[in-house]
């Protein structure tokens, strides 16, 4: 099946420096995003050296059975699904030592979520808040669960959906790559079909709009990817644009 996307990333209304990163690799079926975070222009930093590294192995993997994988593969997974996870984990290891390293960099991580698309099936991998969502037969679902302090508080029932919108902890990660040696990488296997419409993007978009806003978005641009993303950064900004906004689309056709 074909892809067709289009992906975007605007500093917003508030920031002076664009932490965000995004790659778009058609040619390898593989597309992602990452928020960076730390000091010293170390998210800047970050969320590019994850989205290089990242790249950089899937590249290397796609067509190679005699290469050296950094990381152990599980044998019950599908060969792409392990690809995907572990150049996320590579990723989170060079970020890691790239803050050993330079003490300006102490501290530095970012968020990951990456989509590899793969004959009839779409991989998922990531760690963080930036999130991956389907938009399919009128109804948006949210893909990822956020690895933050207040995504885990709705999950065990403690705070709303609404309440967490405007919670303090709101942008507190509980996991980002680069912050620890080795990381587990959430994964997900989609089944893809034509019509399916997929949305990779940064809490920049998400805690300016509703999954409702930017579903009926999507929607009314649902032949123009470009257009849509636009129109989701702009309704972004509209609406405070307190944060960077990273968007990739991606419809199955």
């Amino acid at each position: 099946m074909k892809i067709e996307g289009f992906g975007l990333t605007d500093i917003g209304r508030k920031r002076k420096l664009n932490e965000d990163s995004f790659g778009f690799f058609p040619e390898n079926g593989f597309y992602v995003v990452a928020d960076g975070m730390g000091g010293h222009a170390g998210g800047e930093i970050a969320s590019k050296l994850a989205v290089d590294s990242v790249e950089e192995f899937i590249k290397l993997s796609a067509d190679r059975d005699d290469i050296t994988w950094p990381f152990e593969i599980d044998e019950a997974k599908p060969k792409d699904e392990n690809r995907l996870n572990v150049a996320i984990r590579l990723a989170n290891s060079r970020i890691f030592q790239e803050a050993l390293a330079n003490k300006k960099l102490n501290g530095m991580g970012t968020t990951i979520v990456a989509a590899l698309f793969a004959e009839a099936h779409l991989y998922i991998g990531h760690v963080g808040d930036s999130r991956a969502y389907l938009i399919k037969n009128d109804e948006i679902k949210q893909l990822t669960d956020d690895h933050s302090v207040v995504y885990e508080q709705m999950r065990l029932g403690i705070l709303s959906k609404e309440d967490a919108k405007s919670h303090s902890l709101r942008n507190v990660l509980t996991k980002a790559l680069g912050t620890e040696p080795d990381i587990r990488v959430d994964m997900r296997a989609e089944r893809i079909d034509p019509g399916d419409i997929y949305l990779l993007c940064t809490d920049g978009l998400t805690n300016m709009l509703t999954d409702e806003e930017m579903q009926n978005i999507v929607k009314n641009n649902s032949n123009n990817t470009e257009n849509a993303c636009r129109e989701l950064i702009a309704a972004a900004n509209k609406n405070g644009g307190i944060d960077n906004i990273t968007v990739i689309i991606l419809k199955v056709v």
